[in-house]
């Protein structure tokens, strides 16, 4: 069975604050990608077990992610940018595009597109998630996001701080349960009538790290963050 690890816009994930873009048409520095891609790489390196995502998306109900289309206005000629089924972007880094830093520029009006950042569990993590797992690694994981978030608020100074709280997780089966096998008794966390429950994250339980029983694989697993009281 197929488990996803889910990185999308919605409350509950890890999603700094969008950045509006600009222009005749919408468009961005391309200087500006890259240093946020290579950002983003260097901080893929430090957390192997989580997946970061840039993403583009219009704030129109009406546009699907198949209807954006980039390219970069290179003196040398147009270069497609790769947009992800999710609106992901990413674009190829040249020491001779920096020194130029053309526009990409975007087939959808100015004002209608946004830009996000945000992280999840790496879907190689995400498919370990099946009878059984250690508690303190995988939410370890999860509090990292508070670290990541903080790296990257230089791109996105706007962006509200926010406190991972624990990791969501769905199942095919509304009866399904994770139970926490700690030293002071097993605690048994069941799902709800949608099929999903949320492991919270206890920093007594990561220091204790008990083994985690899993009465059925999840199908998909979600970061929950609250937005922090001190704000940006």
């Amino acid at each position: 069975m197929r488990v996803k690890a889910v990185a999308r816009a919605l409350p509950g994930l890890l999603l700094l604050a969008p950045r509006l873009l600009a222009a005749e048409n919408a468009r961005l520095p391309y200087r500006e990608i890259c240093r946020i891609e290579q950002a983003q790489a260097a901080l893929a390196r430090e957390h192997a077990n989580l997946a970061l995502v840039l993403q583009m998306h219009s704030v129109q109900t009406n546009v699907k992610y198949s209807d954006i289309q980039a390219y970069i206005d290179s003196k040398s000629g147009r270069i497609a940018v790769a947009i992800g089924a999710n609106g992901a972007i990413s674009v190829p880094v040249r020491e001779d595009l920096l020194a130029e830093d053309p526009w990409i520029v975007v087939n959808q009006p100015k004002g209608t597109m946004e830009l996000n950042w945000h992280a999840g569990l790496s879907p190689a993590l995400a498919r370990s998630l099946t009878n059984s797992v250690h508690y303190g690694p995988l939410m370890r994981t999860v509090r990292e996001c508070e670290d990541v978030q903080e790296k990257m608020r230089q791109f996105f100074p706007a962006a509200p701080r926010l406190t991972m709280v624990g990791l969501k997780m769905a199942f095919r089966q509304p009866d399904a349960a994770v139970i926490i096998h700690a030293k002071a008794g097993a605690r048994k966390l069941p799902s709800d009538a949608l099929g999903e429950l949320m492991i919270p994250l206890d920093e007594d339980l990561v220091a204790e790290d008990p083994l985690m029983t899993l009465t059925a694989p999840p199908v998909a697993v979600e970061i929950v963050s609250r937005k922090t009281d001190s704000g940006p």
